[in-house]
């Protein structure tokens, strides 16, 4: 297994995960499945809410503590993991804090653009939640009674098999998400979120957001995105180099950076592609001990990870979506120079 999987394996308690929603219902429902959108968009960054967070996936389950606080329209939040490491995430606008007590290591960092909050339930989200109806096909009904509150479920169907499935269900006061399931195209559960309590307090105070661990003794570092320590080197945007020569339908280059990893002789390069919900990203780096070749595809919950070998170069393409998208974009990975064309479309 490659230094970068086992590294984004480390870091997946900092960044990746996430969660889905939907759009198109009945007439009896309150309000168009856009607005529901927008409304839990709206709740996951303004109200104040504190709960205990459940991730399942298999047979593993995680826990953690989750306090999101806003004071004069400027958000915070604290994450802790509920287990016997206590890992914990502190978030004051930009500025993210990831404290790790196992390692007696504190990484200080700034948010990338695009990223959307650090918790679980921001990170996939764009800012504008719109799915794409020609590869996803949307439902609203009831879904019962979830921690004391009348829920909407909200699901999201895709129209193909190179995206996942999604079944949410929002607070009908609030539309803040309560429980969501990601679902493989046989429509069985890959992961699962969902609060075990939560409350949503008219105000939080501010000695909330402070370390639950006492961090005398440890390292500091300064990493230009704390959610994701893999990296100590500077980022910045490139002329790609690289190109997928093919792509599911509807994926597209969002965006593509360069960054000098942590004791490696050259940069790695990272691309993002996207549906505009789902996203993928590829790390295609150099001077890869053969010893860390190998190629095939690494899973944990919804996250499906492949690392194929493309002349002397490891691409590793990790993101939540099905190993088939993951496994596509990463062999379809080619050197090109100059500007890099716009992929094929498999549609097309």
């Amino acid at each position: 297994m490659s230094r970068l999987l086992v590294d984004t394996r480390r870091a997946l308690f900092c960044a990746v995960c996430g969660l889905a929603c939907v759009l198109g219902f009945p007439a009896w429902a309150d309000g168009e499945p856009q607005s529901w959108l927008g409304r839990m968009e709206h709740a996951l960054g303004s109200l104040n809410y504190e709960g205990t967070l459940v991730q399942m996936h298999g047979d593993e389950a995680s826990i953690m503590h989750i306090v999101h606080r806003v004071d004069g329209g400027r958000s915070a939040e604290r994450i802790t993991a509920m287990d016997e490491v206590g890992r914990e995430i502190i978030r004051r606008g930009e500025d993210v804090t990831c404290i790790f007590p196992d390692q007696r290591t504190v990484i200080v960092g700034r948010r990338t653009n695009g990223e959307n909050g650090t918790s679980l339930l921001q990170q996939q989200f764009p800012n504008d939640i719109r799915f794409d109806s020609n590869y996803y096909r949307l439902a609203i009904a009831s879904g019962g009674r979830l921690v004391g509150r009348l829920t909407w479920m909200v699901t999201v169907k895709p129209m193909d098999q190179y995206r996942y499935g999604y079944r949410l269900w929002l607070d009908r006061g609030t539309a803040m998400p309560l429980k969501v399931q990601i679902s493989d195209e046989d429509d069985s559960v890959v992961e699962q979120l969902l609060f075990s309590e939560i409350s949503l307090p008219e105000q939080i105070p501010a000695e909330a957001l402070k370390p639950s661990v006492s961090t005398d003794g440890f390292t500091w570092r300064r990493s230009d995105t704390a959610a994701s320590p893999v990296s100590a080197g500077p980022v910045s945007a490139v002329q790609p180099a690289w190109r997928a020569v093919s792509l599911p339908p509807g994926f597209r280059l969002r965006t593509a950076r360069s960054r000098q990893v942590e004791g490696g002789s050259a940069p790695m390069e990272h691309l993002v592609y996207t549906d505009g919900i789902a996203s993928v990203s590829v790390f295609i780096e150099a001077g890869v001990a053969t010893a860390e070749q190998g190629e095939g595809v690494s899973r944990m919950g919804a996250a499906n990870a492949y690392t194929a070998v493309t002349g002397g170069y490891l691409v590793t393409a990790v993101g939540e979506v099905p190993a088939r998208t993951a496994e596509m974009i990463a062999r379809s990975l080619r050197q090109g120079t100059g500007t890099a064309p716009v992929a094929k479309d498999l549609r097309q």
